[in-house]
């Protein structure tokens, strides 16, 4: 009877391990939340906040339908939601890889480690998001003005309150000594919307800056006559009409003061590009335009060759590119900090300089894609260029531009008066090609083409 029962036991017990307990479902589309601890634990890693992973479930959800479904709250008992009863997350949005997450309500009135453990749940839970490196929580202190913190994943800490404003780092461009390059100046200030930012400033670049050595870039008083709007990377900029009654007539002083605010405005996070208006109209060039040497029609884009010092123990030196406007046939000059490395001449540096260009702030680069520098020799004054096969277009008019750029860029040097061109073993043009105007000090700055060529 005991050999039966013992017989029977086992066969169950064998019968049970066969049957297999069953797996939980795979998740479709897992997020982790973030949520406070329901009784606190200061002692213990995960006792302050704590993950939870729910499942979105098939279809295409939004940050902000992600972030929507957070703010039902957790599904544990053990966790609670970190926002105040009236407070609210009124947008979601991503900039590149930042995410911005909007509060409706200020929460100045909370005790510091609620704020803390509030923005720390937020900021967790959007880093946990696919292409997130920071989160941006904005906070409203009253109706027109925000504030922000930056969090990412090393700084995730308990931070203070917000009694005292942040400070952000800024870099202003002004003109150097000469007039001749810009020179940046780096400040502190209050943290402030995009749009009080982007006004303080072009207010400073008209002040005269605190360092020695430099010029403001905009006439005493420059103000904008509509508050800035920053949108997609491309902040607009409305000036008042007498801007430009003080502007130079120069090219060269019109591009670097343009340039001043394009290189200080894209320093900015959420800044890419500029477009310039006058009482709510965009800038064609021509003589009708204040500015008639350049095209703001279109955003211009922040452009490093303009920044100086020129630093001759490495190389560098002051150089000119001649380039065709995106708009009309005409050679436009701008200085630039070019840097001729060991063993290369000037000529050689400059004409890479040039052919490395590509086309923006209404300069064309008439060249091909594939163009290449065989040889660059000055011999007597005259500078002989060979360029690899197919370096020039084959279309008539960009040949010819792309001809004359590389000729007046190169006799802008002291050294070199005229220039013969070689693709391949092939002469471009029978003669030595010698600048038309513009040169050794005349007040041309546009290059008009000639048909005599």
């Amino acid at each position: 009877m005991k050999k039966l029962i013992f017989t029977a036991a086992l066969a169950l017990l064998l019968l049970c391990g066969c049957v297999r307990t069953e797996e939980p479902a795979a998740m479709i589309q897992p997020v982790t939340f973030y949520y406070r601890t329901a009784q606190t634990d200061y002692t213990a890693e995960d006792g302050v906040i704590r993950a939870e992973v729910v499942d979105l479930g098939e279809g295409s959800f939004k940050d902000s339908d992600i972030f929507e479904r957070y703010c039902e709250g957790p599904k544990s008992k053990d966790l609670v939601s970190p926002l105040p009863q009236d407070t609210k997350l009124s947008s979601v949005s991503r900039i590149g890889s930042r995410l911005n997450i909007y509060l409706t309500q200020d929460t100045q009135s909370l005790a510091e480690l609620d704020h803390s453990l509030t923005y720390a749940c937020l900021a967790k839970t959007g880093l946990a998001l696919e292409g997130v490196s920071k989160v941006r929580i904005y906070i409203n202190f009253h109706e027109y003005q925000k504030r922000y913190i930056d969090y990412t994943a090393n700084n995730i800490l308990l931070y203070d309150n917000l009694e005292s404003p942040n400070n952000i780092d800024i870099t202003l461009y002004y003109l150097d000594e000469s007039g001749s390059f810009l020179l940046p100046e780096k400040r502190s200030v209050d943290q402030m919307s995009d749009a009080e930012l982007v006004n303080k400033l072009i207010v400073e670049l008209s002040i005269h800056p605190q360092n020695g050595g430099m010029q403001p870039t905009l006439p005493s008083g420059t103000d904008l006559m509509e508050p800035a709007t920053v949108q997609n990377g491309v902040c607009t900029v409305d000036f008042f009409p007498d801007f430009f009654e003080y502007t130079s007539d120069r090219e060269q002083d019109q591009t670097l003061t343009i340039l001043s605010i394009v290189n200080t405005l894209c320093k900015l996070e959420n800044i890419n590009q500029v477009q310039f208006l006058v009482s709510g109209e965009r800038l064609s060039p021509g003589d009708e335009s204040p500015f008639r040497y350049l095209d703001l029609s279109s955003p211009w884009t922040t452009d490093s060759s303009v920044i100086g010092p020129v630093r001759e123990e490495l190389g560098e030196f002051e150089g000119v590119l001649c380039l065709p406007g995106q708009f009309d046939s005409h050679l436009h000059r701008l200085t630039v900090r070019a840097r001729a490395k060991s063993g290369v001449s000037k000529e050689e540096a400059l004409l890479q300089m040039l052919l490395s260009r590509t086309s923006q702030n209404g300069l064309s680069v008439p060249f091909s894609e594939t163009s290449s520098i065989v040889s660059v020799v000055t011999k007597a004054s005259v500078c002989t260029v060979t360029l690899g096969q197919g370096s020039l277009p084959s279309e008539e008019q960009a040949r010819t531009l792309a001809i004359r750029s590389i000729a007046a860029t190169l006799t802008t040097l002291p050294e070199v008066e005229s220039v013969l061109i070689l693709e391949g073993e092939t002469p471009v043009t029978e003669e030595p090609i010698v600048p038309q105007d513009g040169r050794n000090g005349q007040e041309s700055w546009f290059l008009a083409p000639s048909s005599e060529e």
